[in-house]
């Protein structure tokens, strides 16, 4: 849990001062600048607080576009909640604080008129009569408009167990968020309400599986209506054991719960109730024709150890898990040796997205974000980039056409951006056909169509990654005496030839390297 404290001069309306702007280059090369800014009294510190391996917690941190050029950092500081204001320079414009109107912070969403907070507290006497949510409404200036409440509702203890989640369409704005139940059970809940009046519309806070799309034991959640349609995604622990996506048959904008299907974006290892630590889900969005969902996860093929960004694109109206597709963005395999972490997702447009994530070495943060560029069928459309610094539980957001996001370090705050542009291309045919590595051209035993097509671990790896799997075959594939080309068969070119057998014994790499420098020009036979 991030450590927060505002000393007495810190709750008093406090000035920012721009400490440096610095511009960072990635690699491959695209310009990315990197601010920092010195906050004043104001403590708190959330480097890498997005990844999770058990549940998904509710966030401290947030940042929000206020539709004017300018976007506001927004921050739970534990007894008030942070406001601070930024110009399209990265200049901080002021700060103000809001007060807590309930003891729990539940989380904070920009919408696209309105700025919500949730607020909770306990209900442990399972008291019907008991305040247990209070959404509340600002306008983008932060004046509070109105605020909705939810009584009861089977809430002992609210936001417990996963993160909190908002959605809304035209008046309606739905939260799905974690409560522990009057039985003792984490939950998930969902109520909607309607932004002109506040009013509350519906309320769902039992536990009924697939039938109803309230799940127990959930250990992140997320909900989408922006097309119209009442879509949540859950990292479901128990029944079901899966990555499941729940589409409501009623349409946005008022009540919602009246039947549901369910389609399981990714089947969990194990048995119900096990926590899955190799994965974790980052973001759910929906694109023109698919729900996409983005996460980390070991392969459970066995095709690596190592957790790996997958995006799984479920079409809009499935009902099963039938033409569910799950592509990877990166391929680390045996002998890599970085992890991803818990990936972002911001959605640019309707069928646009971008990736961010860090990589972690054992168990030390690489302190390098990468990002790609993904279209709305789940497609890498750019090369996977990377930048100096790190990530937090501050959702990235776009503003003034960069991804912006902060981290903060004691009373160090500094905010990150990167153009929102993809200024990449997606993997050419020449990109796909690359042969060389380190100055040696592996195109007489090397293949990249051939290569994935044959090992599915390399199809589920490197299908997005021409260069990771060129680099799996000279590192791992030739060593391990894997085909590569229709042109050259390890096995066939060893029992072909007797000087090549007593020279190289079972040293298969040997055999390729020999190909490459010699046997291809001596007319040698390494196919059937």
């Amino acid at each position: 849990m991030a450590k927060r404290k505002l000393s007495k001069l810190g709750k008093k309306v406090l000035a920012v001062v721009l400490a440096a702007a610095v511009v960072c280059v990635s690699v491959p090369i695209i310009s990315s600048a990197k601010y920092k800014v010195n906050s004043r009294s104001i403590v708190s510190n959330n480097i890498h607080d997005n990844d999770y391996t058990d549940r998904k917690r509710v966030a401290n941190c947030y940042m929000t576009d206020n539709g004017n050029g300018t976007f506001a950092r927004v921050e739970n500081m534990g007894d008030i909640v942070l406001i601070e204001n930024y110009n399209s320079s990265l200049t901080c414009l002021g700060q103000r604080f809001i007060a807590m109107e309930l003891p729990e912070f539940g989380g904070f969403w920009g919408g696209a008129a309105y700025n919500y907070v949730l607020f909770g507290q306990n209900n442990t006497g399972c008291d019907e009569g008991v305040e247990v949510l209070r959404l509340v409404r600002y306008d983008k200036a932060w004046n509070r408009l109105n605020s909705t409440s939810v009584y009861g509702n089977n809430t002992a203890v609210p936001f417990i167990g996963c993160n909190t989640d908002f959605s809304e369409y035209g008046d309606t704005v739905y939260v799905r968020c974690g409560h522990m139940c009057y039985d003792g059970r984490q939950a998930v809940m969902t109520f909607a309400s309607r932004n002109s009046d506040g009013a509350l519309i519906q309320v769902q806070s039992g536990i009924t599986g697939r039938d109803g799309g309230a799940y127990a034991d959930s250990a992140a959640t997320f909900i989408d209506v922006s097309d119209g349609a009442v879509t949540t995604l859950d990292h479901s622990l128990t029944d079901p054991h899966a990555i499941v996506s729940t589409r409501y048959n009623a349409q946005a904008g008022g009540a919602f719960i009246s039947g549901c299907a369910t389609a399981d974006a990714l089947l969990l290892p194990g048995y119900a109730g096990q926590t899955t630590p190799g994965t974790s889900i980052g973001g759910y969005e929906v694109s023109a024709q698919y729900r996409l969902v983005f996460g980390v996860t070991n392969p459970y093929d066995g095709s690596s150890p190592n957790r790996n960004i997958f995006i799984a694109t479920v079409p809009k109206n499935a009902d099963s898990t039938e033409n569910v597709r799950i592509a990877y963005a990166t391929g680390y395999a045996y002998g890599d040796l970085p992890d991803a972490m818990t990936p972002y997702v911001v959605k640019m447009n309707i069928d646009q997205f971008v990736v961010i994530w860090e990589n972690r070495d054992g168990y030390a943060e690489t302190e390098t974000v990468n990002y790609v560029f993904v279209n709305g069928s789940g497609q890498l459309t750019s090369q996977v980039y990377s930048m100096r610094g790190c990530l937090s539980d501050c959702q990235p957001i776009l503003s003034g056409g960069k991804i912006v996001w902060y981290t903060t370090n004691a009373a160090k705050c500094t905010v990150y951006s990167f153009p929102a542009v993809n200024t990449g291309v997606a993997p050419s045919k020449e990109a796909k056909a690359a042969i060389v590595n380190r100055g040696t051209d592996y195109s007489k035993v090397y293949d990249f169509a051939y290569y994935i097509n044959r090992y599915p671990d390399m199809r589920v790896l490197y299908q997005n990654n021409p260069a990771g799997a060129l680099q799996h075959f000279v590192s791992f594939g030739m060593s391990e005496g894997r085909q590569a080309s229709e042109n050259f068969d390890p096995i066939v070119y060893k029992n072909n030839y007797a000087d090549l057998r007593n020279a190289f014994g079972d040293d298969w790499k040997q055999y390729y390297l020999h190909f490459i420098s010699y046997g291809y020009d001596e007319g040698r036979n390494a196919r059937n």
